[in-house]
């Protein structure tokens, strides 16, 4: 995990600088122990490693760090973490399913609290852990969910492999920077070229190429 998450900081000083400006510090160990606490679920040590790296972006920082999508700080993943929460509480998944784009491996429910969110998109919806998963899938898969994702899809079986592959694209080429009118940059992939991270991803894992 050490050296991914090295790699991925080299690549950003070579080809991106000012996204490194936008990553907070490192999390302290008690920090992720209040989380811990405050959703009442052990986290992946995968997930610990990853923001003792850096504790999430600046929040509304742009753009976001996985291709466009907001890297959340701790206390950010609370509060995403609380909405979801509160829907389940409600009742949410008694009025609305959702489903898995390959059968068994994610629960076909709108929401989860054990489905922990790290990347975010502004709209609603984001990449995240999932730690209750159907059952052929994995404890800690990276899935997407949200007000948009009706359809869940597995990214990777861990976040470790997950940052694994976003790191090997960066570095095979598979990005653009592109420079807006008001002086921003938007960081996007390239092959194919699609606005949204979330979109590229169904893209590629339906072989719409």
């Amino acid at each position: 995990m050490k050296e991914i998450l090295t790699r991925i900081e080299t690549w950003f000083k070579k080809h991106l600088p000012e996204m490194l400006d936008t990553l907070n510090t490192a999390a302290t160990d008690e920090e992720i122990l209040e989380l811990e606490n405050q959703i009442q679920i052990e986290l992946p040590s995968s997930f610990k490693e990853l923001y003792k790296w850096h504790n999430g972006q600046v929040s509304r920082a742009y753009p976001g760090i996985f291709y466009g999508l907001e890297f959340l700080s701790l206390s950010e993943i609370y509060r995403n973490w609380q909405v979801w929460a509160e829907l389940v509480d409600e009742g949410i998944n008694k009025h609305i399913l959702g489903q898995s784009y390959t059968p068994k491996k994610v629960k076909e429910i709108y929401a989860s609290k054990k489905w922990i969110p790290f990347a975010f998109d502004w709209g609603g919806n984001h990449l995240g852990i999932d730690l209750d998963p159907h059952n052929q899938g994995t404890v800690g898969q990276v899935i997407n969910f949200g007000r948009d994702e009706d359809i869940k899809f597995v990214f990777a079986d861990d976040l470790g492999t997950f940052l694994n592959w976003f790191i090997t694209q960066l570095e095979s080429g598979n990005y653009m920077i592109i420079s807006e009118n008001d002086g921003s940059k938007n960081f996007t992939t390239k092959n194919p070229e699609m606005s949204h991270f979330l979109d590229y991803w169904k893209v590629i894992t339906q072989g719409k190429l």
